[in-house]
């Protein structure tokens, strides 16, 4: 395929700001002391902010250092989501272990300096006894040998006590480690038996500086102390000069009020409402605290806009919140936050009460505190970001992840308030919390987070299955079961990233599903806190395309043993919408391979990004620039269903500073095979623009068997790593790309174009489209014709023609993951049950006619009939577990264009079986003449 073409650089000017001494403005104001919303004693300052930001045991000493930006760290998860795309999660333990050892299961495992942050786990509604021991080994070291259970219940005595270590009861169906464990050379954790549902959030450090291993004998007294106090008291050291101001607060319903201001530099280190006309499950109170919204704007531009409640961590209403940044006392009426919120020039507090109910009777209270070095921190390429809340309620879109954030420039994560409302009228009305959050940053194809569930992700279990609690990392302060103003089922929900804080230098896009497959119903409410900056810092400054002769010879591309050069077609993990494969030519090899690329001279660090193949996991290089060894380059992970893998190694600054290009030499170790499709160097610069637009791919369309067209192109260079893409479709050869005719934005280079008629010819073009806007040229025109065999999506059927029990689309569950993610579900409880569907065929002629129908302990025997005539054999539906055979043929049919029906009779079951059920995956009709 043609190689990436990279714009020239743009560049920018960054403008001074002016630094301005502290002067709240409030109107007449009550001056209290601040040590009524902050804490009592003068600031500590930590060691003089190192490059990787707190670490160990500092993160929790220091929470205002969650403001820290660009220190080039890389929170990344392992867990045992399903990588087949279904919702075997850990049902099963079919991906729970990475690989197993002599001695157990592992789940994570890395060389290089890094820090162990969030370890959590769940299964068997919570009780985690039969996972036996876990063994978490630092530097060849084991730190922790311990019964998993036993380390939960705090039995190993501090620091792995509550709360930083809880059990099932503490947290609501799941269980959690979350003391900060670094490491300076390696890290492994293993369970002697398989744990089923587990995820690991693991810090990666460039380089070992300032990094000393976890010791376990030290006991952390004073965080823990800390923790316990969560929501009643403000984290940080309090800073000398903070002051407190108290003012009233009025705001009619339907206007909007500022009820603070500020000139700096400086900071509001605490800010408190009291609300006293608010009671519990009052409708009224409940509209104020959804419908209002909280915005703070520092420096004249607003980056804070929630909704008032969900912004203290509770959007249903009035529930008690105790976590580490923020608190909810329902007994007083008062809503707290203690994020450290900086400015250089000037702040504003505001309430928009979009509710129909006025505001009275409430006061605010804000504590601020001077600082010069704000003037410095805050601009454009300085270490630290502005406080940032993005609110965002929508109906879900189905096959659509909910956003939490989606943004440019550089930042971290540090936490999610989320609010879901069901509207799942029957059957298991918390469905939607079977939805997977996954998180993406700097334009990565791969998520570096994917989680096993909705609740999981607030680190509890089996729905929550102890009823609500609030812990200073996570909670689920709310479940209103059809009450308190809930239609059906809702749940408030929040997570803090205190230790484990994802960051980001370009871009960040995360989300969550709403149901196993992004199929619920719900309406999706979240309010996310970040600390961001605008400016970028990772600049894509050249491209390796492996298996392309031209690009090799202008990478100096060399080994004694290359591998050929193969195409392979598949999709990444993670990714919402239709499927999207990809088509990419790479080599396998485990000789030495060596290659230039250019980077940026006044990079500050470079992180080389490989585009490969992970059908094998455990594939792990030595790596050198211009000879000198920086260390292995190991990954673990493995998907024979999504094959492709983004993933990268950071090249040290040490290593790259003051050069435009470096050899890298990657010698593979023992065991898979090296795979590569293509390297990307990313620079990392102060100032990074994204003012360039991407370049021209170039496409190409392949046919199934099916009715549909799959298309792809090369992936297009930019400034910035990775544009989107832009995909526009038409029946017409020369169409002009428009509106009327986009198809799909989609993040991967490819998109199958599915549901067409037999033999179709489509036209398409393409185009990629960059974070800040800027479009590339359009392909050259794309033609492509679609399959002879109509491919039925059972559950696209329903609602049923006729139905004589219940019947519903089913999502991926119980290990199996159907075609489309769910099928259609007959849930008869005796024989001689029908359901009859109707679906249509484009045109005259003779049709061989197949279904796939789902195999399991409690199915019957069915039979199927074409527009009221009897086809086939009969079907015998038993298995002793859940699976999805190859189709069942049902013969060749003379059918006219239009509709025709298909009844489906469960007329018994074998002597094994324990039910009636049904199930169809889905039905082909090949047109054969």
């Amino acid at each position: 395929m043609p190689h990436p073409v990279h714009p020239p650089k743009s560049e920018r000017r960054r403008p001074p700001m002016a630094a301005r001494r502290l002067a709240l403005r409030l109107g007449a104001v009550l001056i209290v002391a601040a040590s009524a919303l902050s804490g009592s004693a003068a600031m500590a300052e930590p060691s003089a902010s190192a490059p990787k930001g707190p670490i160990g045991w500092d993160s929790y000493r220091h929470p205002e250092r969650m403001s820290e930006i660009g220190s080039g760290n890389h929170t990344r998860q392992y867990s045992s989501f399903d990588r087949a795309g279904s919702n075997d999660d850990g049902f099963d333990g079919t991906y729970s272990c990475l690989r197993d050892a002599d001695d157990g299961c592992v789940i994570a495992e890395r060389s290089g300096a890094g820090e162990i942050d969030s370890i959590w786990f769940t299964r068997d509604e919570g009780d985690v006894s039969k996972t036996g021991n876990i063994t978490i080994e630092l530097d060849g070291k084991t730190v922790v040998k311990r019964s998993l259970q036993e380390l939960v219940n705090g039995d190993a005595g501090a620091p792995f006590v509550y709360p930083l270590v809880a059990n099932g009861d503490q947290s609501s169906g799941g269980v959690y480690i979350k003391v900060p464990m670094p490491y300076r050379e390696s890290m492994r954790i293993t369970t002697d038996n398989n744990p089923l549902f587990y995820h690991v959030d693991n810090r990666e450090f460039t380089d070992a500086e300032d990094v000393t291993t976890f010791d376990p004998s030290d006991p952390a007294n004073d965080v823990i102390d800390k923790l316990k106090a969560a929501g009643t008291a403000d984290p940080k050291p309090a800073r000398d000069g903070a002051k407190t101001t108290k003012d009233d607060v009025d705001v009619p319903a339907g206007d909007s009020a500022t009820v603070a201001t500020a000139t700096g530099p400086g900071a509001i280190t605490a800010l408190r409402f009291t609300f006293p006309q608010l009671s519990a499950g009052d409708a009224a109170s409940d509209h104020v605290l959804h419908d209002a919204r909280l915005r703070i704007s520092f420096d004249g531009k607003r980056t804070v806009d929630a909704p008032l409640g969900e912004f203290f961590g509770t959007g249903l209403g009035l529930y008690p919140v105790r976590s580490l940044m923020f608190g909810v006392d329902d007994s007083k009426k008062e809503f707290t936050a203690w994020w450290l919120m900086p400015y250089a020039d000037s702040a504003k507090v505001e309430i928009a009460n979009s509710s129909d109910t006025a505001i009275s009777g409430g006061t605010v209270e804000v504590t601020t505190a001077p600082d010069d070095r704000w003037t410095d921190d805050l601009k454009p390429g300085g270490p630290a970001g502005y406080f940032t809340a993005i609110g965002n309620r929508e109906e879900a879109t189905n096959g659509r992840d909910h956003v939490f954030a989606d943004t440019t420039g550089r930042g971290r994560v540090v936490g999610v308030t989320q609010t879901v409302e069901g509207l799942i009228k029957d059957g298991n009305t918390r469905d939607y919390l079977e939805g997977d959050e996954r998180l993406f940053t700097d334009g990565s194809l791969s998520p570096d987070a994917h989680g096993t569930g909705t609740e999981d992700f607030y680190e509890s279990g089996w729905y929550f299955n102890r009823d609500t609690f609030t812990n200073p990392m996570n909670g689920n302060p709310a479940h209103e079961d059809s009450k308190d103003n809930c239609q059906y089922d809702c749940t408030g929900m929040y997570r803090l990233f205190v230790a484990e804080s994802p960051e980001f230098d370009s871009s960040v896009h995360f989300g969550i599903e709403h149901g196993p497959t992004d199929n619920e119903p719900a309406v999706e409410g979240s309010t996310t806190y970040l600390y961001q900056q605008p400016d970028t810092r990772m600049e894509w400054s050249d491209t390796v395309d492996v298996g392309d002769s031209s690009s090799e010879a202008a990478h100096d591309y060399t080994s004694t043993d290359p591998g050929e050069s193969k195409k392979l077609t598949s999709g990444f993990e993670g990714h919402d919408g239709p499927p999207s494969p990809a088509t990419l030519d790479g080599r396998s090899t485990s000789a030495p391979v060596e290659f230039t690329v250019a980077i940026d001279g006044k990079n500050d660090g470079v992180e080389l990004r490989r585009l490969g193949d992970q059908n094998e996991g455990y594939q792990s290089a030595k790596v050198a620039v211009d000879g000198q060894d920086v260390g292995t380059w190991k990954q673990p992970l493995a998907n024979k269903t999504a094959r492709w893998l983004d993933d990268g190694f950071e090249l040290p600054a040490a290593s790259t500073g003051g050069k435009t290009s470096v050899t890298v030499r990657l010698s593979p170790e023992d065991g898979a095979a090296w795979s590569a499709a293509q390297y990307e160097a990313l620079s990392r610069v102060t100032g990074a623009g994204d003012g360039d637009a991407p370049a021209k791919p170039a496409g190409s369309a392949d046919t199934p068997s099916d009715n549909a067209i799959t298309v792809t192109w090369n992936p297009a260079g930019d400034d910035v790593y990775a544009p989107t893409y832009e995909l526009y479709a038409s029946k017409t050869s020369g169409f002009e790309p428009s509106k009327d005719n986009l198809l799909a934005k989609t993040a991967v280079p490819g998109f199958a174009h599915a549901g067409l008629g037999l033999g179709e010819t489509w036209y398409y073009r393409v185009r990629a489209v960059d974070a800040a806007g800027n479009a590339g040229s359009f392909s050259d025109e794309i033609t492509g014709v679609s399959g002879s065999a109509l491919r039925v999506e059972a559950e696209s059927l329903l609602p049923p023609v006729d139905a004589s029990a219940p019947v519903e689309a089913q999502a991926n569950c119980c290990g199996v993951s159907w075609s489309g993610g769910t099928q259609l579900w007959f849930r008869p409880d005796s024989a001689d049950q029908k359901v009859t569907v109707e679906f249509s065929v484009p045109a005259d002629g003779t049709y061989e006619l197949s279904a796939a129908q789902t195999r399991a302990p409690d199915y019957g025997i069915t039979t199927l009939a074409l527009d009221g005539d009897a086809i086939g054999d009969a079907v015998d539906g038993y298995d002793s577990k859940v699976a999805v055979p190859d189709p069942v043929g049902y013969g060749q049919h003379d059918l006219t264009a239009g509709k025709h029906r298909l009844t489906l009779t469960v007329t018994g079951k074998n002597d094994q079986a324990s039910g009636f059920l049904a199930g169809v995956d889905f039905f082909d009709a090949k047109l054969v003449k």
